[in-house]
């Protein structure tokens, strides 16, 4: 019985050593394909044509992201719903760190509040870094986001950094007046982890960075950045 028992436990050991290390090849597997698959598409986007080469790979393309002292430097896409890029790449071929995203309802160039999603991948890949908003001296010190849009840049400032639970509605993209808008806005001032001096009043545009976020399940890491300039 004790030598049944004891091959029995080597079993189940072995079975899980097995299991584990399959999760690992294919976690690692995805990251090195998703690695291949944004290489490919930052070599693309330092031709002349950008916009046009991007956009012909896939009309769902609608403008480039960087993130100041960040490894955030990906083309943005927007779906006809929130689902289908949180498991598809550029290409829309499955991947399981799928795109950064616009919200399928968001104008870009016409809605003050533009909201773009991404995946926090355990390697820090896609909106991984997001996090480091987190930390109060990154947050002070490295607040610019750009996005490349039709041959121009917008240059953001960060505002606001909080933690919020992805069962709470806290997302506004559409106001019915300025001061409608001015609530939301003070709102998500309110929440913020830090402090700023930066001004933000109704008459600015904002985008709000959304991913997953670790302090507990459900938990949504939310950066809020003004538009400044377009150059």
């Amino acid at each position: 019985m004790r030598k049944f028992l004891r091959n029995l436990t080597n079993i189940i050991l072995i079975s899980i050593l097995i299991f584990s290390g399959y999760k690992i090849y294919t976690k690692l597997s995805e990251y090195k394909k998703a690695d291949k698959v944004y290489t490919e598409i930052r070599e693309k986007s330092k031709k002349s044509n950008k916009d046009e080469e991007l956009s012909s790979s896939n009309p769902d393309y609608r403008f480039w992201l960087k993130v100041d002292n960040t490894n955030i430097d990906y083309p943005v896409v927007q779906g006809a719903d929130n689902d289908y890029y949180l498991t598809h790449d550029f290409n829309k071929d499955y991947l399981a760190s799928g795109s950064i995203f616009m919200d399928y309802r968001n104008d870009f160039e016409n809605d003050k509040s533009i909201i773009i999603y991404g995946h926090h991948m355990r390697n820090k890949t896609m909106f991984g870094e997001l996090a480091n908003f987190k930390d109060k001296s990154f947050f002070n010190e490295n607040n610019k986001i750009e996005i490349e849009y039709k041959g121009k840049t917008y240059t953001y400032e960060v505002f606001s950094v909080y933690i919020a639970d992805s069962s709470e509605e806290f997302l506004e993209m559409n106001f019915s007046n300025d001061n409608e808008y001015e609530d939301y806005l003070n709102k998500i001032i309110d929440k913020s982890l830090f402090k700023t001096n930066i001004s933000v009043t109704s008459e600015d545009k904002i985008i709000t960075l959304y991913t997953c976020s670790y302090e507990f399940n459900g938990a949504r890491t939310i950066v809020n950045a003004k538009l400044t300039s377009i150059n």
